[in-house]
């Protein structure tokens, strides 16, 4: 039996990927404290801001996934989006940036993001066409090194913005990104086969001017466009056109399903339900709780004060070394002829979820008193937290690839991930502006008046949590038939 090997695009694909997410969440670690702290936005302002940037980034690839299928290819689109979102992590590094310059550096990094995105795990699966039987590997082996860049970010970025300034760890961020692009360039040859740019579609004309030009136009709009929604916080009513829209879609696909695929249908709608919700606590994460640790827990470690963004490196840690033990317990429950049900594997990342925000919401309480907590509680939950995920967006997508109702499974899991994605974070934003509290030059005048208003947000996050866990076991005892 011959041996098949990894195509040799795939560790371009994984570097461009580790390094984009290296981006990401390193800006993302520095966000909501450089809103606070540095740009002096009200917790309110900021959270709204931070909630209108993480919901939008969800929103731009389902554009750039149509620009790469009709003119661009994968390979290009991927380049395109990196280097846009150099441009939008150099302009938060200038030390002049202020608050116009905020808005443009985002809404570069949103459109880059839309043509990235989607496409980079579009390209992976064209390097795997005639490898059918390792593309599942060479899929996990890319979310590995990814998270790996997402763990490594926060702590670099951290360390940068704590001890030289904001922009400095904002300008290591983009140089990661920077460093993936030149790699990703550097293995152009890798990628041979893989669809390129459709010239005959980009020299065609409309109205009398070439789809290459009208392409660049709408970039350059694109920009203008999302850095006004971000400057007015409008982002909310984009995401009412995008509901509005995923219904039309979804009662379409219902109108077409047999009485079964209409079940099925239902039971995609309660996923998405869930799955926001899940989101909307989880997204916390890089808002509420940052602002918590940063004014609240005591992050003394051995005479070290550990930067707040480094605390946003847990997660990641846990989806790496959490993803690996759950596989093989799949594995380890499948020797066994064991196949826990949908429902079943989504109680458990909220049971996760639900100790997690427990632990925090100790930390909280014990705050209340003296205005400090331990930093352990808050490691612990937020380790809980990211070990949750790996029953949620990986179990929900699994089960709409099972169901596919109407043969219409792209379609739904792309709503499932609009859904799951920008909505959620703008619940979460909504969420976290309840925490929000009264500051002079970035700093509360109160902190045991602080942790009392994180106490009782996330006292309420752990209720519903807690009720959403067994909903979900109520739910399983009555659809063991339906559900997969």
């Amino acid at each position: 039996m011959s041996n098949i090997s990894h195509p040799r695009g795939l560790f371009y694909v994984i570097s461009v990927q580790a390094w984009e997410y290296f981006s990401y969440y390193g800006m993302r670690a520095l966000l909501i404290l450089y809103l606070t702290k540095q740009l002096l936005f009200s917790d309110a302002h900021a959270y709204a801001l931070y909630g209108a940037y993480t919901s939008l980034v969800y929103v731009t690839p389902i554009i750039g996934g149509y620009i790469a299928d009709r003119y661009l290819g994968n390979f290009w689109s991927v380049a395109i989006g990196a280097l846009l979102m150099v441009a939008g992590h150099t302009v938060l590094s200038f030390p002049t940036s202020g608050h116009s310059t905020l808005y443009i550096a985002l809404a570069l990094i949103i459109v880059g993001y839309g043509f990235f995105k989607t496409n980079s795990s579009c390209l992976l699966g064209e390097l795997y066409h005639d490898r059918e039987s390792i593309r599942d590997s060479g899929f996990s082996l890319s979310y590995v090194g990814a998270n790996l860049g997402a763990f490594l970010a926060p702590i670099a970025t951290g360390y940068f913005a704590e001890t030289y300034g904001w922009h400095i760890g904002f300008g290591i961020a983009g140089l990661g990104m920077f460093a993936g692009l030149l790699v990703f360039l550097s293995g152009r040859n890798a990628f041979k086969d893989v669809a390129g740019l459709k010239k005959e579609a980009l020299s065609a004309k409309t109205a009398g001017i070439s789809n290459s030009m009208l392409l660049f136009a709408g970039v350059v709009l694109s920009v203008g466009f999302f850095a006004v929604i971000l400057a007015q916080l409008w982002a909310g009513f984009v995401l009412i056109v995008i509901g509005i829209v995923s219904l039309f879609l979804m009662g379409r696909i219902y109108t077409r399903c047999d009485v079964q695929g209409k079940k099925n249908i239902w039971a995609i709608v309660l996923f998405m339900m869930f799955g926001t919700l899940f989101w909307a606590f989880d997204q916390q994460g890089g808002s509420s709780i940052t602002l918590f640790i940063e004014r609240n827990v005591n992050k003394d470690l051995f005479g070290f004060n550990i930067p707040t963004s480094f605390y946003q490196s847990i997660n990641p840690f846990a989806v790496i070394f959490g993803g690996a033990l759950v596989a093989w317990a799949w594995k380890l429950l499948a020797r066994f002829n064991i196949q826990p049900k949908t429902l079943s594997k989504l109680g458990i990342g909220f049971l996760f979820l639900t100790s997690g925000f427990l632990l925090i919401n100790i930390a909280s309480k014990l705050a209340m008193h003296s205005g400090h907590t331990s930093m352990l509680w808050v490691t612990i939950g937020l380790g809980l937290i990211g070990l949750a995920e790996m029953f949620i967006d990986p179990v929900a997508l699994a089960a709409i690839t099972r169901l596919n109702p109407a043969n219409s499974t792209g379609t739904l899991a792309g709503i499932y991930m609009l859904v799951s994605g920008s909505i959620a974070n703008f619940v979460a934003a909504w969420i976290a502006t309840a925490t929000a509290v009264t500051t002079e030059d970035g700093k509360v005048q109160s902190l045991t008046q602080a942790a009392s208003s994180y106490h009782d947000v996330f006292h309420t996050i752990f209720l519903i949590a807690l009720s959403a866990f067994i909903c979900l076991i109520i739910l399983k005892m009555f659809t063991k038939k339906l559900l997969p």
